[in-house]
């Protein structure tokens, strides 16, 4: 059974699919491992074993005849707790949804689930994804399962602390301010953020808005991939999206002709622990040593950094606007968030675009002279997952300004900091460069890792 666990998604698939494993083994031991962890970690909102364990054995039963759903047959996959699953509990971390059963898939989780996914549950998330520690008001906080004092940061923590604890093989995320990138860099994962529209976001509270999108999160790159392929595509109806190959399993291990890179260590002047800084100066030998030309360089995102509260507060009243929850029942996170833009002005929010366009035109041509910019994820270590929003220490300006350029950006795990935690590294790419700029993860996590 912990053999089974311990397994990538690809080899898992590849067992499931040679016969060598069952879809109801292979759940089995993931739910050993929910029961054994979960009590102390707190990933999930809502388990659904049952269902789980049908779709198991319809999916046997179909391989016993020599038929196979897709890719992921059999594969458990977990879901964060802001998108709809048909028949299974969606509360968004707000009491007033608590008992909120929809009776549809949002577009994503209904490819998973054709792709022959075993969905087991709901991941914990703060209200609505607005907070930086994963934690609200329905089912309480997630921990770190490499030290349960430790945060696994927002909003993506509860698919974070399943991934990590292996009590899946794969879990999806969202990302509007680094929800998938950060508790992946704190939980030792691969985590990425796509260019907008690539996976639909569907129902979307904002259908016009690219900031939110959905994304998968894994172990490995090749387990990323995997999921990715399942998950994107364009959806008729969305205003937002476009159709990019993915680079095929394979050819993830294909040379890659060497470009120029850029490498900040300390980026739009946060200030990084020492050592995260310590356990990233490896990169730079090793990019050179594969024929990169590295150089000391960002793009100059900073500017939008004024426009911190309209970005993320614009976001927070749409969604208020979209599922009118009860305000009197909201915590702080999401009252504090929606604060952020009440009381902003026309003129203010086309000042934020005034300046989004400023910035785009120069990083467009900052990728004209770099193909990737890499720097820490976070700032800082994980701190407690008891602390307060307005206690919280990170400095989030790492995650927070490429996602208004919808640029697609990625965390692999590169070491450990001071107090024994990971620390990620985060690759940026122009928009659109998204199968490029999993090539590169690719690349770098081989020299990294030596696998």
């Amino acid at each position: 059974m912990t053999d089974i666990i311990q397994m990538s998604a690809i080899d898992m698939a590849a067992g499931l699919r040679a016969g060598e494993l069952t879809a109801g083994a292979v759940l089995a031991a993931h739910r050993a491992q929910v029961e054994l962890l979960e009590p102390r970690v707190n990933a999930f909102v809502t388990l659904d074993w049952e269902a789980a364990e049908a779709r198991a054995a319809e999916l046997d039963a179909m391989a016993a005849k020599g038929g196979f759903a897709g890719p992921l047959h059999g594969v458990p996959v977990a879901i964060k707790d802001c998108f709809e699953t048909k028949d299974l509990r969606t509360t968004w971390g707000s009491r007033s949804f608590a008992e909120f059963v929809p009776g549809f898939d949002a577009a994503h989780v209904a490819r998973l689930r054709a792709a022959g996914a075993v969905i087991i549950g709901k991941t914990n998330i703060p209200e609505f994804t607005f907070s930086g520690q994963t934690s609200n008001l329905v089912s309480g906080t997630t921990r770190n399962p490499l030290d349960r004092d430790k945060t696994v940061a927002g909003s993506s923590g509860g698919a974070a602390a399943a991934l990590a604890g292996h009590m899946v093989a794969l879990a999806d995320g969202s990302d509007l301010g680094g929800s998938v990138r950060t508790p992946a860099a704190w939980c030792g994962l691969v985590g990425f953020r796509p260019s907008s529209g690539l996976i639909p976001y569907a129902p979307n509270p904002a259908p016009f808005d690219g900031l939110s999108v959905p994304g998968p999160m894994a172990r490995s790159v090749h387990d990323l991939v995997l999921m990715q392929q399942v998950m994107q595509g364009n959806l008729t109806g969305a205003p937002l999206g476009f159709w990019q190959e993915m680079p095929a399993l394979d050819t993830l291990e294909a040379p890659m002709a060497p470009g120029r890179v850029a490498l900040r260590m300390e980026p739009f002047g946060a200030l990084v622990d020492e050592s995260i800084q310590a356990a990233l100066a490896g990169l730079e030998p090793v990019l050179r040593a594969a024929g990169w030309q590295v150089e000391d360089a960002e793009p100059d995102l900073a500017p939008l950094m004024v426009h911190e509260d309209i970005i993320r507060g614009q976001c927070a009243l749409q969604i208020r606007a979209s599922l009118a929850p009860d305000m009197d029942l909201a915590g702080e996170s999401f009252r504090t968030a929606c604060g952020q833009a009440e009381g902003k002005s026309l003129a203010d929010l086309i000042a934020y675009h005034t300046t989004r366009a400023e910035v785009l035109a120069q990083v467009n041509r900052f990728f004209d002279r770099y193909e990737f910019a890499l720097w820490p994820t976070t700032t800082g270590l994980p701190f407690s997952a008891d602390l307060a929003d307005d206690e919280l220490p990170e400095d989030w300006r790492t995650v927070t300004l490429t996602p208004p350029l919808e640029l697609p950006s990625i965390t692999l795990p590169c070491g450990t900091s001071s107090d024994g935690m990971p620390v990620g590294v985060h690759i940026t790419g122009p928009k659109g460069a998204d199968a490029k700029l999993l090539r590169f993860a690719r690349l770098l996590e081989r020299h990294l890792s030596g696998d």
